[in-house]
């Protein structure tokens, strides 16, 4: 018996405790990488992509809230721009006009108002 537990702990000194240090590297990596639960580094990948696709959208809308910006303040001042708004978007007609609408769907139908 104190045979066996003297090669058993001959083999444990030889063979296992020198590769120790690096098989607890080895582990403590993998645990961080794959399996630490809301900061491994895939989660890390995923949110970094998720934060990139939500900044290009928060461009695409930025640049569209300028765009709409300058349109209202050009249609502010401009007559044009309000009577073409006023008659596409809003059905309005002046009281002398017959307005055909042409609609693809029950649902594009604006509300008409009759200034008569």
């Amino acid at each position: 018996m104190k045979e066996k537990f003297a090669a058993t702990l001959h083999y444990i000194k030889h063979n296992i405790i020198p590769y120790l240090p690096a098989a607890l590297i080895v582990g403590f990596v993998i645990w961080h990488l794959f399996i630490l639960k809301n900061n491994s580094y895939l989660d890390i990948c995923e949110n970094d992509t998720h934060i990139r696709t939500l900044k290009q959208e928060i461009a695409k809308e930025e640049a569209l809230i300028k765009q709409l910006q300058e349109e209202i303040n050009n249609s502010e001042s401009d007559i044009v721009t309000i009577d073409r708004i006023a008659r596409e978007k809003h059905g309005m007609q002046l009281p002398y006009e017959d307005v055909y609408l042409i609609v693809e769907s029950p649902a594009d139908i604006p509300t008409l108002n009759n200034n008569q």
